[in-house]
């Protein structure tokens, strides 16, 4: 405490620590006195000093910060090193006491509210039992403290020059400093993209002249070392890319145009200041000489004055006619002098007042002139830092990747078993058998036509138990027990063959050659945590490099693939795949968010595309009562997943273990990003007169003030304005194409549905008109991003879309060619479990 007190602020017994009013008081008046006094404006030579100071008081301010939260908090735990935290906070107020002595302008009202704010936070932080909340109320405190302390306006940069002497011209300087400091920044970065670009081709030399010599059939880590081939290639095209696009567009040019326009522009701002600054000088110099010439000729007049009286006392002795010639001839001499003198007077307060008004018109200049210096530095520093986030982000797109390919090539040669290649080089040989050779005795016979030895060659087949020994190794080459691999391969050997009528007595597999499905995972992913949909594909190990169908990145190696659709996926990204398995291959990425939906249909009978029946299946099933569906947005990051997987996977999206407001997110996003929405547009105009119409009439026969009757289904006791709205509607959308009413009849009989749970939902048909108003209509698009008649109408599309719902058995009639409903015909979606 001791400490805290001898650096000048008081510690009050009661309450906080604090500081004394009677201090603070005289503080700000001190602070407003100095900026009206000399005193208070920091020469350009005093800013090194004021830079270490700024230096001390943000070391003294880390050093508190370590021994409260970092390093220094070990020492906390006993209580005897309380005071080594007050001896800290003792020095931060020590040395911003001094800097704010030094140098009044930083004695404001925030920099001394902040610091009683850091006293009051280090008082109470308990160390014994310390909380996050007050963690973060004392890093907060701290970040205040050094805001307050080193925040400077750029009108008090301004300011700080006008009242210095030669502000202008170290601004200039500085100015002229940045354009240099530019051309070096420069300089460096075109080497540096020189050697980057020779680099790139140097790889790509290499590349060229060892892809044919590496690449030979079964030979160690082949795949390894042709997978960084591929990458060196990769990253030799993107930084050839990289530093086109640096020279180009993203740095080097734009940096030097800067340049030029700073320069250019700095030296207009050079030559004006000159200018006023000569006007001023000449004004100076007429000053003087001006000066000069009235001293003079009130020198000469006061000499022709006492002559003249001189004479008149000669004359008023004697009173001869030449003496009064003489008086009369000094008289006019004096009356000369005397109007030069009053002449010069004129002359010589005109240029004062013109030096003054040049002293006036230089200081306008002043702020002038800073206040372009500031604008130029300050555009300069925005297209300086754009490049540079620019610049470093380019290297970074074409670094990153780098060290997560390498430690995937590490951790895959982790993965090869030494030999493995030698056994499937040897296997691939296909040798024939080599028949084995028996040597036997003959005894000699003269009937013999020769006699010796005679050699017999038996065949020897393996037998049972050596195919047995052999199953293991066959099993390990491959990746998963099933079609097309392993037992059931149709290369398989004489001996596996037994192996599987072995087996098939003993039940292991089935006739067929096949093992029997499971939902239980098995084989490398046995120990992963399976979405829903990623437990209907046979999974198995990635033999090649593809793209994730979740998360849409290259898989390397910790990958899988399943065996009858050949879906690739991360083994991380399986926890939320959203993609059955069709059990057959899986089709490449379909184009749907932004594409006209009669494309999508692909023959569908019902006409209605495959993503609105899916999400409104799912949404029927499960969050038909979920307060605030179609109202509350769901999260971005698993949206576009979704929408993602609906372009991979199309009508074998899993959505059971998607959040309900993710799935109707998903379905509005489709609805607003058609090129032409289920109402065209050419319908537009027709709708918003039909909704004004009826707001219209309603107003007019209801009186000016009373509301509108509101649409509500009474049946025959229905208001004739509503019936009439309706009546209209349902004729005017009867010129809708068949896809379009279908789809629109779709969406409608289940926004009903949704309007029927209005007590558990709180979703009106009212709210779901506002949501999808401007999703199932809207004008044909302008060049402005949202047009003005768009956002009047709001009110009339949703009037619209609410009339649609509550009147849809009327507007809609069924016919033998209408789509079912989700709720009359269930969709089954775990049609597809193994």
């Amino acid at each position: 405490l001791r400490h805290a007190s001898a650096a000048g602020f008081p510690f009050q017994t009661s309450g906080t620590w604090g500081f004394h009013k009677g201090y603070v008081r005289s503080a700000l008046s001190y602070g407003h006195a100095a900026d009206c006094t000399e005193t208070s404006v920091i020469e350009v030579e005093d800013i090194p000093s004021l830079l270490r100071d700024v230096a001390r008081f943000a070391e003294a301010v880390e050093k508190l910060k370590d021994m409260v939260l970092g390093e220094g908090r070990r020492f906390l735990e006993e209580p005897r090193s309380r005071p080594a935290v007050h001896e800290c906070l003792g020095e931060v107020l020590r040395v911003l006491r001094q800097v704010i002595s030094t140098y009044p302008l930083l004695n404001t009202v925030e920099t001394l509210t902040a610091a009683g704010t850091l006293i009051s936070k280090v008082k109470g932080f308990s160390y014994e039992s310390t909380t996050d909340a007050q963690k973060k109320d004392f890093e907060k405190a701290i970040e205040t403290i050094a805001v307050a302390f080193s925040t400077v306006s750029a009108q008090e940069v301004d300011i700080l020059l006008q009242r210095s002497e030669g502000g202008v011209d170290s601004a200039l300087n500085y100015a002229k400093s940045i354009a240099k400091y530019m051309k070096d920044i420069i300089s460096y970065v075109d080497k540096r993209i020189v050697l980057e670009n020779e680099f790139s081709k140097g790889l790509q030399r290499l590349y060229q002249s060892c892809k044919q010599n590496i690449i030979q059939e079964h030979m160690p880590l082949l795949s390894i070392f042709s997978l960084a081939l591929e990458q060196d290639s990769e990253q030799s095209c993107g930084l050839q890319q990289a530093t086109n696009n640096i020279y180009t567009h993203s740095f080097l040019q734009p940096m030097t145009q800067r340049r030029q326009e700073h320069e250019k522009k700095r030296r207009d701002i050079k030559e004006q200041w000159q200018r006023a600054k000569r006007k001023l000088a000449d004004a100076e110099s007429n000053l003087r000489k001006a000066r000069h010439l009235y001293e003079s000729r009130y020198e000469e007049y006061e000499r022709a004055r006492t002559v003249a009286n001189k004479v008149e006392e000669e004359q008023s002795g004697t009173g001869s006619g030449s003496t009064t010639k003489a008086l009369d001839k000094k008289r006019r001499l004096e009356e000369e002098a005397r109007n030069k003198a009053e002449e010069a007077e004129a002359t010589y307060r005109t240029c004062i007042a013109d030096a003054t008004t040049q002293q006036q018109e230089l200081e306008d200049m002043k702020v002038n002139v800073l206040k372009q210096i500031q604008e130029l530095i300050r555009q300069t520093d925005q297209i300086l830092r754009a490049c540079t986030i620019s610049y470093y982000q380019t290297m970074h797109v074409q670094t990153a990747a780098l060290p997560v390919h390498f430690q995937t090539l590490c951790e895959s040669c982790k993965l090869y078993d030494p030999g493995q290649q030698y056994a499937a080089h040897v296997k691939n040989l296909q040798l024939r058998t080599e028949m084995p050779v028996q040597y036997q005795f003959e005894p000699y016979s003269a009937s013999k036509w020769s006699c010796g030895l005679v050699c017999c060659f038996v065949f020897a087949g393996r037998d049972h138990h050596q195919a047995h020994k052999s199953w293991p190794s066959t099993l390990s080459d491959t990746d998963s027990v099933g079609p097309g691999s392993g037992l059931g391969s149709p290369t398989s050997s004489t001996g596996t063959k037994q192996i599987q009528n072995s087996l098939v007595c003993l039940g292991v597999l089935g006739l067929n050659g096949m093992e029997p499905e499971s939902v239980a995972p098995t084989g490398p992913f046995r120990n992963v945590g399976l979405s829903k949909a990623a437990k209907t594909h046979r999974l198995r190990k990635l033999r090649t490099p593809s793209k994730c169908r979740e998360c849409d990145s290259y898989v390397y190696f910790q990958g899988a693939e399943c065996e009858e659709c050949f879906l690739a996926c991360h083994k991380k990204c399986l926890e939320s795949l959203a993609i059955q398995c069709g059990h057959k291959k899986l089709q490449g990425r379909l184009q749907l968010f932004g594409r006209d939906f009669s494309q999508v249909l692909q023959g569908d009978v019902e006409g209605v595309p495959f993503i609105i029946k899916k999400c409104i299946t799912e949404i029927e099933r499960r969050a038909l009562k979920m307060k605030g569906i179609y109202r509350v947005n769901g999260v971005k990051t698993r949206v576009e997943k979704l929408c993602q997987a609906f372009e991979n996977g199309k009508e074998l999206v899993e959505l059971s273990q998607a959040s309900p407001h993710d799935i109707s997110n998903v379905l509005k996003l489709y609805l607003r990003q058609l090129p032409e929405p289920i109402m065209p547009f050419r319908m537009y105009n027709a709708l918003m007169g039909l909704a004004k119409e009826s707001l219209n009439s309603d107003a007019s026969e209801a009186g000016e003030g009373v509301k509108s009757p509101e649409l509500v289904d009474r049946g025959s006791e229905t208001e004739p304005e509503v019936l009439v709205l309706v009546e209209k509607l349902r004729e005017l959308l009867k010129r809708l194409p068949p896809a379009n009413n279908a789809t629109l009849k779709y969406i409608i009989r289940h926004l009903h549905r949704v309007s029927e749970l209005e007590q558990d939902n709180k979703m009106s048909a009212s709210n779901l008109g506002i949501v999808f108003g401007p999703t199932l209509m809207r004008p044909k698009p302008t060049g402005a991003t949202v047009s003005l008649s768009s956002l009047v109408d709001y009110p009339h599309q949703a009037r619209i879309v609410e009339a649609l719902i509550v009147f849809q058995h009327i507007v809609f009639v069924s016919s033998s060619s209408s789509v079912s409903s989700p709720g009359q015909s269930q969709v089954c979606t775990d049609s597809y479990l193994i």
